[in-house]
C-alpha cells in the first residue's frame, strides 16, 4: 500500500509538474502573440499614417464604394474634411467631387491624365489613377474574396499655371531677343549713314558726295534687307538666302569702308589680303553682315594703331577666309561660348552679344564652319569655311512691305 502511495504521489507530481510546464508555455505564447500584435498594430498604424500624409490624394474604397480613407491632401485639394467624407458613399460626396470620382471608379481607363475641372470659379487639372485591391473575409463556409478600390487624384494645377507663367515669360524673352537683335543688326548701317551725312555738310567735292550718297543707299538697302529677312522669319519659313555668285574683295571692302567709320575703326589699320579673282556664291548682303560684325570686334579688340587682317584661299573644295587681330585674346574657357546669343566680354551698354550668334547661324544657313584660334595677350584669329557652291535655297528679295 505504501508503495502504491508512492507512486500515486510521483505521478500527481509529474502531472502537476507538466500542467505548470504547460501553463508556463502557453503564458509564452499568450505574451509572443500579445507583442505580434502589438507590432501588426503599429505596422497597421505606420501604414495608414504613410496613407494620410502622402503629397498625393487618396482615397480608399470597400466594395460597396463607401470611403473608408481620404488623406489629408485630398482634403486640401478637394476642400471636404475627411470626416464629411469617410463612412459615406462615392457618389454621395459633395460636387464635383461625387460625380468625378465615381464616375472614374466606374470607367474602364486605370488612368486619366490631364483631366481638367471646374472647382469653385477656377479650372484645374488632374492625372487620374485607380488601382483594385483583393481582400478575403471569412466566413463559416470558407473565404470570401472581395474587391477594394484605391483612387490616386494628382492635382496639376499649380504646374499649368507655372508653365503658363514661364511659356509667358519666354514670349516676352523671345520679343526682348528680337528686338535686341534687330536693334543690333540696324544699328550698324544707322551708324553708317549718320556719318556719311555728317561728312556731307561740309563736302563740296562732287564726287565724294555721290560716292557718299551711294554709300547711304547702299546702307538702306542693307536696312531693308534685315527688314525682310525679319517678314519672312515672322511668317513661319526658314530665312530665305539669295544665291548670287560675287568677288570675296568687293564684299570685304565694302566692310571695311563701314568699319572704318566707326571710333575703333578709325585707330585701327584694316587690310584686305583677299585674292582679286576669288568668288563666293550667296547672299552678299548677309555675307557682309559677317565682315562688318568680326572686322569691328577684331577692331574693339585692338589698341591704336595695330593692324587687322583679312585673307581668303581655297582649300579642299572650299574657301577658307581668316579675320586676324592682334588684340588682347579671348580666354580659353570663354572660346567656347563666343557664339552663344547675349554672350559678350564688353562693358555694359557697349555689346548685346548678339553679333557673333548672328555670325554663326549666317555661316550656318550658306552650310559653312566658324572657329576661333585665340591666345590672350596675342590676338585673335576667326576661320571661315564655306564651300563654293552651297546648295543654297534660291530666292528673289520681294521689297513690297
Amino acid at each position: 500500500i505504501n508503495q502504491q502511495l508512492g507512486m500515486d504521489r510521483n505521478a500527481k507530481t509529474a502531472l502537476a509538474d507538466s500542467i505548470r510546464h504547460v501553463e508556463e508555455r502557453l503564458e509564452r505564447s499568450r505574451t509572443q502573440l500579445k507583442g505580434l500584435n502589438v507590432e501588426l498594430d503599429a505596422l497597421r498604424r505606420y501604414h495608414r499614417r504613410i496613407l494620410h500624409d502622402l503629397p498625393i490624394g487618396v482615397c480608399a474604397l470597400a466594395p460597396d464604394n463607401t470611403v473608408t480613407l481620404w488623406n489629408l491632401a485630398l482634403e486640401v485639394i478637394s476642400g471636404v474634411e475627411s470626416r464629411r467624407a469617410i463612412g459615406r458613399k462615392l457618389a454621395r460626396l459633395p460636387e464635383p467631387w461625387g460625380e468625378l470620382l465615381s464616375g472614374f471608379a466606374a470607367a474602364s481607363d486605370a488612368h486619366i491624365h490631364h483631366m481638367d475641372a471646374m472647382i469653385g470659379n477656377r479650372q484645374h487639372w488632374f492625372n487620374l489613377h485607380k488601382a483594385d485591391i483583393p481582400d478575403f473575409e471569412l466566413k463559416p463556409g470558407g473565404e470570401t474574396q472581395r474587391t477594394g478600390r484605391v483612387l490616386l487624384i494628382e492635382d496639376l494645377t499649380d504646374l499649368e499655371t507655372l508653365e503658363a507663367e514661364l511659356a509667358h515669360s519666354d514670349r516676352l524673352a523671345s520679343i526682348g531677343r528680337l528686338a535686341a537683335g534687330v536693334a543690333h543688326e540696324i544699328g550698324n548701317p544707322v551708324t553708317g549713314i549718320a556719318s556719311l551725312a555728317q561728312n556731307l555738310r561740309e563736302e563740296t567735292d562732287p564726287d565724294v558726295v555721290r560716292a557718299s550718297i551711294e554709300s547711304i543707299l547702299d546702307q538702306t538697302r542693307r536696312i531693308a534687307s534685315i527688314v525682310q529677312s525679319l517678314m519672312n522669319f515672322s511668317r513661319g519659313g526658314e530665312v530665305a538666302i539669295e544665291r548670287r555668285p560675287f568677288r570675296l574683295t568687293d564684299a570685304v571692302e565694302d566692310a571695311i569702308g563701314l568699319v572704318r567709320l566707326t571710333r575703333s575703326g578709325k585707330q585701327v589699320a584694316c587690310r584686305n589680303s583677299c585674292p582679286g579673282d576669288m568668288e563666293l556664291v550667296g547672299d552678299r548682303q548677309r555675307l557682309s553682315q559677317v565682315l562688318v560684325n568680326l572686322l569691328t570686334n577684331a577692331c574693339d579688340a585692338s589698341k591704336p594703331g595695330a593692324e587687322v587682317e583679312i585673307f581668303a584661299f581655297r582649300r579642299e573644295g572650299a574657301v577658307q577666309v581668316e579675320v586676324m587681330d592682334q588684340g588682347e585674346g579671348i580666354p580659353e574657357q570663354a572660346q567656347g561660348e563666343i557664339f552663344e546669343p547675349f554672350y559678350t566680354t564688353k562693358a555694359p551698354n557697349e555689346g548685346t552679344g548678339l553679333g557673333l550668334s548672328m555670325v554663326y547661324k549666317i555661316i550656318q544657313e550658306h552650310q559653312g564652319e566658324i572657329e576661333v584660334d585665340s591666345a590672350p595677350g596675342v590676338g585673335t584669329r576667326i576661320i571661315i569655311r564655306l564651300p563654293q557652291e552651297p546648295d543654297l535655297p534660291r530666292h528673289e528679295p520681294n521689297t513690297d512691305y
